[in-house]
């Protein structure tokens, strides 16, 4: 009995002893396969939670529908707006309409009347209408903010060639279109007769009218405002031998002592298919503006989308081709709260003059 028992406990220990072994060698198995704790190239755990989204944009104070004042439907302005509309409809998935308008400072003044929420003005006339020193209107506007710089706006003259008209100073007693009424063209060029003391006649007929009468010789020189190859230009010279000229050194001078938002722009040699030489003439910029109410998620998400459609917007209309968010430095007024939050998240310091206020 007690051999038996001696039996039972030693077959007990050797089971007991071999399970441990078992044990121990399963162990040292998964230390060896699992990287230490603390080592740097070790796979971190999952991660117990889903990261979160990126928080929705509240469009609960979007509106459904926005106007863009653009200027005329064959001016370049309205040629923009009629390519920046829908890109902009489906981006915010806003219905937004491209306005007409007489140009650039009816614009300005629809957008600080609240007619449009949107519109392309000059950063000229948006610096004389927030400081009060337009000439073409009696009230202080600020009710409008900046949004981005667009493309120059550049003066090009131009006249049959049998006119024998190759400067502003020639056109003393000459019949002159200066496009619409109250357009970028029509005031700036105002500007410069006024400066240089020349008197002429004035006409005010769409660039297309004026083409046509020239072409009858009832206008001497038509004036246009925009990119260079001016669309105007382009289409008189398809069935007239054309000059196209710009401003001379003295009568820069002259003007930019009065008026010193006026840049100086030279058109190069053969950007007109007839153009020899180099043009010196003037130029301003036109900018996007924005009611001062409108939504600040609102405008953020309309900044980022352009820049970040860039290409596709090129591909419609050579003026974004000027577009660059660094150029935002060139505004002369108050940006809006959500482009400037656009702005600064890509890192571009905003000068002091156009930090968004209250």
């Amino acid at each position: 009995m007690k051999k038996r028992s001696s039996r039972i406990l030693a077959l007990t220990l050797t089971f007991a002893l071999s399970f441990a072994l078992l044990a121990g060698c399963s162990d040292a198995g998964q230390q060896s396969s699992a990287p230490p704790a603390n080592n740097p190239t070790s796979t971190p755990e999952a991660p117990s939670e889903k990261p979160s989204e990126a928080p929705v944009t509240d469009r609960s104070s979007w509106p459904k529908f926005m106007g863009l004042a653009a200027g005329g439907a064959s001016s370049q302005t309205g040629i923009v707006g009629a390519v920046l509309a829908p890109a902009l409809t489906g981006y915010l998935d806003i219905s937004v309409s491209s306005e007409t308008s007489s140009g650039m400072t009816a614009n300005l003044l629809m957008v600080d009347e609240g007619t449009c929420e949107l519109g392309f003005t000059g950063t000229d006339f948006a610096y004389e209408a927030w400081n009060g020193t337009a000439t073409w209107t009696d009230k202080t506007c600020q009710n409008f903010r900046s949004i981005m710089p667009l493309f120059p706006f550049i003066q090009q003259h131009y006249a049959p060639a049998g006119s024998g008209i190759t400067s502003v100073e020639e056109l003393a007693g000459k019949t002159v279109n200066l496009s619409t009424a109250g357009s970028s063209t029509d005031t700036w060029m105002r500007r410069v007769l006024e400066v240089g003391g020349i008197d002429c006649n004035i006409t005010n007929l769409s660039p297309s009218d004026a083409n046509q009468q020239m072409s009858d010789r009832l206008v001497d020189c038509a004036v246009c405002n925009g990119l260079a190859p001016h669309s105007a230009v382009s289409e008189f010279a398809a069935t007239n031998e054309t000059v196209v000229f710009g401003i001379s050194d003295d009568m820069y001078d002259k003007l930019v002592a009065k008026y010193p938002y006026a840049d100086r722009f030279t058109i190069s040699a053969g950007t007109f298919e007839w153009q020899k030489e180099d043009i010196e003439t003037i130029s301003t910029s036109c900018m996007l503006i924005a009611s001062k109410d409108l939504d600040e998620g609102l405008v953020y998400e309309m900044t980022k989308a352009i820049f970040e459609n860039l290409e596709e917007l090129c591909g419609q209309h050579n003026a974004f081709t000027y577009v660059e968010a660094g150029l935002v430095v060139n505004c002369t007024t108050p940006l809006h709260a959500g482009a400037a939050r656009y702005y600064t998240e890509i890192g571009i310091e905003l000068p002091d003059n156009i930090k968004p206020i209250d």
